[in-house]
């Protein structure tokens, strides 16, 4: 994983109604805990700066907090938005010990495009997080399957995926990543069924909603 310093300060619990005074002036309400502290340390961020990381690093990086003038490397635990806009509205840091290992998930992606879609299948993931254990250093930030050799029937188990020997899969073997899958008459049903204005509506009333969240942003 890489490490990306990130600047964070102490925030204050005892008054009420902090929390959304810190979200107007741009900041994100958190909380550190683990390694190196003694009780859960409750923090503040800045918004944009860490939107910026995610952006162009993703959330699978060891963030070396800085507080207080003390380095504390950490992963990103939990994100929690609000369901309609989607803002961030509080995140849980883990701080770690880079010497010990540690558990946690990382996502699964897929590249390419299956010889058995190119003829009429249809590949469906069902694996889309990998629990992992190792030292946070050597967390990969995701693993990336190639389903470019896949027909239809054809399958990829977790067993079959390509991790570093540092790096302790906690996900049963025999688990199913993805496969290319023969469409059920239901499916091509439901394939069908949308009309062509509705669909487009519905498409339609996503975007203004996004953009609307956008312009608010």
């Amino acid at each position: 994983m890489k490490r990306v310093p990130l600047e964070v300060k102490k925030r204050d619990v005892k008054k009420k109604g902090l929390l959304n005074s810190y979200r107007r002036q741009g900041l994100i309400p958190a909380v550190a805990y683990g390694a190196g502290v003694k009780e859960a340390t409750p923090i503040v961020l800045n918004r944009k700066n860490f939107l910026r990381i995610l952006r162009e690093e993703g959330a699978n990086v060891i963030f070396d907090l800085t507080l207080e003038g003390k380095s504390y490397p950490a992963i990103l635990k939990e994100i929690q938005k609000d369901p309609v806009s989607d803002v961030i509205l509080h995140m849980d840091f883990q701080l770690v010990d880079l010497n010990k290992p540690v558990y946690t998930t990382v996502p699964v992606e897929t590249t390419g495009t299956a010889k058995g879609e190119k003829i009429g299948g249809l590949l469906d993931q069902t694996l889309y997080e990998l629990e992992v254990e190792a030292l946070p250093l050597d967390l990969p930030e995701k693993v990336v399957v190639d389903v470019s050799d896949l027909d239809i029937h054809d399958v990829i188990f977790v067993k079959d995926l390509n991790v570093s020997d540092k790096v302790k899969v906690l996900t049963p073997p025999d688990t199913v990543v993805v496969s290319v899958v023969t469409p059920s008459r239901e499916e091509i049903t439901v394939t069908e069924a949308p009309a062509e204005g509705e669909e487009a509506a519905g498409e339609e009333k996503k975007e203004e909603a996004k953009a609307e969240t956008a312009e608010k942003g």
